[in-house]
């Protein structure tokens, strides 16, 4: 080997070795450098509380796909979402464009018992309730049930409240001077209560004055002297009429201006004294 040629040798192995040597340098500077993407973000670990000062998200960018469930195998809860101030947790379902073919918006759907059960489309909905039938003669299956010493439910729009079913609204009052069903304006011109079709008022009736009689005695539970009781004579007796009706306790009392020649029946209806809710 001629000394250009050994010389040449030389100086590649120099060059090899000087770049390795930068190499590892480099390597070593990156190592104690602060790793500036750690610090804004963390794999997220199960059985601990992943602790944070930022939003974590899960996005899925597949067509009907889920982006995140949780499933409780026992008695705890598949999710649960918590706030100091904000909402808890929160659903938004955003193109209500098409609910003929967009079948399934919902910002939020709970559901006791079959998914399968729910109706084929529910959009536009902002929350949708259902439950199967309680298999509990106990108990009922409610798809939405709210509850509060305030107002259990709200109902805000050109409807508030729609009900459809074999009982359309069920209103219950749980003690004496409660009101199962209320109807109110302060419009004038307004009305409180329209009814479209029947009506049924289970505290009337019609009641038989015998013949010769003038008077008939007529068995009211609940009844008291308050109560407003109206009658009227349900067939044609000439000169004859409710001269007054009296009520009293659990009992009120038609009379007629004479005695009937036969028996004669007589239409009565009562009402809550609105001034003092007597009877």
């Amino acid at each position: 080997m001629t000394d250009q040629a050994a010389h040449a040798v030389v100086r590649s192995r120099r060059a090899v070795l000087a770049a390795a040597a930068g190499g590892a340098a480099a390597l070593a500077a990156t190592a104690i450098r602060p790793a500036s993407i750690a610090a804004v973000s963390s794999p997220m670990l199960t059985e601990v509380d992943n602790a944070t000062t930022a939003v974590t998200g899960v996005t899925n960018s597949d067509a009907g796909e889920q982006a995140w469930y949780g499933h409780a195998a026992g008695a705890g809860n598949g999710v649960e979402g918590t706030s100091a101030t904000g909402h808890g947790v929160r659903g938004v379902s955003t193109d209500t464009s098409d609910p003929t073919a967009n079948v399934s918006n919902a910002g939020v759907v709970g559901v006791a018992g079959a998914l399968g059960s729910i109706p084929a489309n529910i959009s536009p909905t902002g929350v949708f309730g259902f439950s199967d039938p309680s298999a509990d003669v106990d108990h009922v299956g409610a798809g939405v049930w709210g509850e509060s010493d305030d107002i259990g439910v709200i109902g805000d729009g050109s409807i508030g409240v729609f009900g459809d079913g074999f009982w359309g609204v069920l209103g219950v009052a749980e003690n004496a001077s409660g009101v199962g069903v209320l109807a109110s304006t302060n419009v004038a011109g307004a009305r409180a209560l329209r009814v479209e079709g029947r009506a049924e008022f289970t505290r009337s009736g019609r009641a038989t004055i015998s013949a010769g009689k003038s008077s008939k005695a007529v068995s009211l539970p609940g009844c008291t002297t308050s109560t407003l009781v109206i009658a009227v004579l349900a067939a044609s007796r000439s000169g004859r009429w409710v001269r007054a009706v009296v009520a009293g306790t659990n009992q009120f009392i038609v009379y007629l201006n004479t005695s009937v020649s036969s028996a004669t029946g007589v239409n009565w209806i009562a009402f809550t004294n609105p001034s003092n809710h007597g009877g």
